[in-house]
């Protein structure tokens, strides 16, 4: 258990280093997250000799996540940029000062606006933790992408500044991995601008401490009720492993219903708001209550089981073997797009909204490699609307202004004027007005 938590954790902990060369990829990320929910999670059962039985050895779960992702890796990821040969420069992927103005401020009238409601409106709202999230991500990508990256002191202050208001007005204490991926997708920005791995290096650095401090968030002090369920913080990001453990077991003894793609029907629809379909499917999450803790049925609780928990629930061992190519393809699709986007020059609102697009979907795989489809659609896809709104916004506003500019007598005038001018050039003769 202990030399297949290592592997898993250092494999994972390669691939990201070596992937891409000095950006932050997606299949990087994806990697990330296995190290963290698979091989730390293995290292932290071993450390702490966990005696709750699973029903199985929990190096058996290790050993199918280990093996079932090396395979995948080999099969899709293997040949883009995995190897440790230096990587060639980067494309520019930069925000010219209209474009970069236009992130800054939108970006920061997302993030006033979700504060604000968020103290007008008590009860939570995902499209407010949303909005505040791609708030914060195009403020940073405006300021680092844009011409005053090159004051990066600077640019990174302000960017923290953001970061600490959504943390402190928008975090809730539930979800800690949104601060964890808000963190991530602000450090690929940063990885588009690096030529020496220096990010990759902070993100190594900085993967302990931040472990640490979120754990020390749900933490619970000694001597009080909830003490013994959660003592050190780290249940919701080590649990995960043993609850695929006890879907394996139950697969094994026959007692496991398989969904047979049900829950990524349910993650399908996870955008629907409950009020228009009271009956509308729960998550995957949802899902294994009643199968693993059925007295919490009704409470509103719901597990995590990894991503390859999701596919053992739909269609047993053999989804195992159906997740390798979905996930190789579906990530390798991602990291094309999040390389495409990069590499562009964000001379527009549409390419800058087509980058930030890439980051949401990429740092989202963080959720997916956790607890599935329905919290990856649910959280990422929410980003996505707000970002898609904010973008049809300023389109409309664009061509308003537009047509408006494009009324009156002098208008006209002008018009006219250049037709003359079109008119009296003869074709070739270069004149600057045709």
């Amino acid at each position: 258990m202990l030399a297949l938590s290592v592997l898993a954790t250092v494999f994972g902990g390669w691939v990201f280093w070596y992937h891409g060369g000095t950006r932050i990829t997606a299949v990087g990320i994806y990697n990330l997250a296995f190290a963290v929910f698979v091989g730390f999670s293995g290292l932290y059962h071993v450390m702490t000799a966990a005696t709750n039985d699973p029903g199985v050895p929990l190096s058996t779960v290790v050993t199918l996540c280990y093996f079932g992702h090396v395979t995948t890796w080999l099969l899709f990821w293997s040949g883009d940029s995995s190897s440790p040969s230096p990587s060639p420069p980067l494309p520019a992927a930069s925000a010219d000062a209209r474009t970069a103005g236009w992130a800054v401020k939108y970006g920061c009238c997302l993030l006033v606006l979700a504060v604000a409601t968020s103290i007008a409106v008590p009860q939570p709202f995902p499209l407010i933790d949303s909005a505040g999230f791609v708030g914060v991500l195009l403020l940073g990508a405006g300021l680092l992408r844009g011409p005053l990256g090159r004051w990066t002191v600077l640019c990174g202050t302000l960017v923290a500044v953001a970061f600490a208001i959504y943390f402190i007005y928008l975090f809730s204490g539930f979800g800690r991995i949104v601060i964890g991926t808000l963190a991530l997708a602000l450090l690929v920005v940063l990885s588009h601008r690096d030529r020496r791995r220096l990010t990759k290096a902070v993100t190594f650095l900085g993967a302990a401490p931040v472990l640490l401090f979120l754990a020390g968030l749900r933490a619970v002090d000694p001597g009080s009720p909830g003490f013994a369920a959660d003592p050190d913080g780290f249940k919701s990001a080590v649990s995960p492993l043993h609850t695929f453990a006890q879907l394996v077991s139950l697969n094994a003894n026959g007692l496991l219903p398989h969904g047979w793609g049900a829950t990524f029907f349910n993650a399908s629809v996870a955008l629907i708001p409950r009020a228009l379909w009271a009956d509308k499917p729960v998550g995957f999450g949802a899902d294994l209550v009643p199968l693993l803790t059925p007295e919490l049925v009704g409470t509103g609780h719901s597990s995590a089981a990894l991503w390859h928990g999701e596919w053992l629930f739909n269609f047993g061992l053999p989804g195992l073997a159906l997740m390798i190519p979905v996930t190789g393809l579906a990530v390798r699709g991602i990291d094309r797009i999040l390389a495409w986007a990069s590499s562009r020059a964000l001379a527009t609102p549409q390419a800058m909204g087509a980058y930030v697009a890439a980051l949401l979907a990429a740092v989202g795989l963080f959720d997916l490699v956790w607890v599935g489809s329905f919290t990856y659609m649910a959280r990422t896809g929410a980003r996505l609307v707000v970002l898609a709104v904010l973008i049809l916004a300023v389109g409309w506003v664009f061509l308003w202004a537009v047509r408006g500019a494009g009324t009156g007598p002098a208008f006209d005038d002008r018009t006219r004027r250049l037709t003359a001018g079109l008119g009296s050039a003869a074709p070739g003769s270069g004149d600057r007005r045709s």
